[in-house]
């Protein structure tokens, strides 16, 4: 009987409405499953690497304007409120602009506290040095060969912080691995080994 009942709702709706459910429920989706991983530890914005030759910081960490948690947002508000504004009738050359103001208003909430999260977590007035011979755990993924950077967790002064960190192992470290510090380079980026344990 439910089954029929939606059935019956969802030819009943126009074309556009279609459209802006589809895209609300789907973006709804990938919404919640983006806040879950999170929430488990992982960063879904790690494997998201844009090739560019513009000199720009755009969907860098330190202005993540094109991570996938912003990108999600944007679509998530720009269907929903579709889903709203189609409901009360309105036109589509009404519907278009509310949606993507409203989209808009969404991705630039979630890079403000992306920011100001990031600026929270690396923070901090203790010397890095004190990290050298530490131990920490892998967060993103660290490419072999100093080829590129990932991030681990470590404890400095009490506090849990997140540091950009390279090795030069000659095989990825993977999130998880614990890792031992052994050098601070510039912009406080860990040289890091991993641990055999």
């Amino acid at each position: 009987m439910l089954i029929l009942s939606l059935n019956d709702w969802w030819l009943a709706l126009t074309g556009l409405e279609q459209f802006f459910w589809i895209m609300a429920i789907l973006s709804s989706a990938v919404f919640l499953i983006v806040f879950v991983v999170n929430l488990l530890g992982f960063d879904t914005d790690a494997d998201i690497e844009v090739e560019t030759d513009i000199d720009t910081n755009l969907g860098s960490p330190d202005f993540p304007v094109f991570s996938l948690k912003a990108i999600t947002a944007f679509f998530t508000f720009f269907s929903w409120t579709g889903v709203l504004l189609t409901g009360e009738g309105r036109s589509i050359w009404e519907i278009i602009p509310y949606s993507i103001i409203s989209g808009i208003l969404a991705m630039a909430l979630v890079v403000i506290l992306l920011k100001k999260f990031a600026d929270f977590t690396e923070s901090g007035t203790a010397d890095p040095l004190d990290l050298i011979f530490e131990k920490g755990d892998v967060y993103i993924p660290i490419p072999p060969g100093q080829s590129g950077r990932g991030k681990v967790h470590v404890t400095h002064n009490k506090a849990l912080r997140e540091m950009y960190a390279v090795t030069m192992d000659e095989n990825p470290l993977s999130t998880g691995e614990k890792v031992r510090i052994l050098e601070i380079l510039p912009e406080n980026t860990l040289l890091v080994e991993r641990v055999h344990e």
